[in-house]
């Protein structure tokens, strides 16, 4: 039976902060609009200067990016997202493409991110994998209703209920910020790369892994070879 691996989006996989790139895409495409882009930079700001949490600032984001796709097709997204994953193939991490063709062979392999599903979706069919957690747009008869159903900005410990169905031996998890912590902990190689300060400190009382990405290649070859 396979083992189960988990990775994180942004800065994990991805080197940049997707969301905000896909917001700035939709507007050039006239999907959203220029006065919520900037209601997102004021959000950002207000978290980076402490007056937000983490959770708090994610899901006001979310929350805005939800309501200007109000009434527009899931499946015109979804399809916008994969053709701008795919102008941008290089600022995935080289290590998680060396990484796959190994990896596949023992695991099943599920992104976890806050970003909402069309992006994890679209992620699952450019790389071939299993699946994904991710907080979630609604939609109904095909269309985005303008609602967040559900966010991952509150933690990913919701990947307990794939793990049970797997098992924690020689199970995977790889992240870079607090909001993974949930998720590291529940598995039995937790890696954290180029993690925010705040997963570095939780990370080195638990003698978790931290890295950077130039060593994910080997860091992951070793934990196959050992399974």
């Amino acid at each position: 039976m396979k083992k189960v691996a988990f990775f994180d989006l942004d800065k994990t996989i991805y080197n940049a902060h997707s969301f905000f790139q896909l917001v700035e895409h939709e507007i050039e495409q006239g999907r959203v609009k220029q006065k919520t882009w900037e209601k997102i930079q004021k959000i950002l700001s207000d978290h980076e200067s402490g007056g937000l949490s983490y959770s708090m600032a994610t899901n006001m984001l979310l929350k805005n990016f939800a309501l200007d796709l109000e009434g527009q097709k899931y499946t015109n997204l979804l399809e916008d997202v994969k053709e701008f994953f795919m102008k941008n193939l290089q600022n995935f991490y080289p290590y998680f493409k060396e990484i796959l063709p190994k990896l596949k062979k023992t695991h099943d392999i599920y992104i976890i991110t806050a970003n909402a599903q069309f992006v994890a979706e679209a992620i699952v069919d450019q790389f071939g994998l299993v699946g994904f957690v991710s907080s979630e747009f609604e939609v109904e008869k095909g269309l985005f209703t303008g609602k967040v159903l559900k966010s991952l900005a509150n933690g990913k410990s919701m990947v307990l209920g794939i793990l049970t169905k797997f098992g924690k031996s020689d199970s995977i998890a790889v992240g870079d910020s607090e909001n993974d912590i949930g998720m590291l902990e529940l598995v039995e190689f937790p890696i954290c790369i180029n993690p925010s300060e705040e997963l570095k400190n939780h990370a080195n009382k638990h003698n978790w892994i931290v890295i950077d990405p130039n060593q994910a290649t080997k860091t992951l070859n070793n934990i196959l070879d050992q399974a």
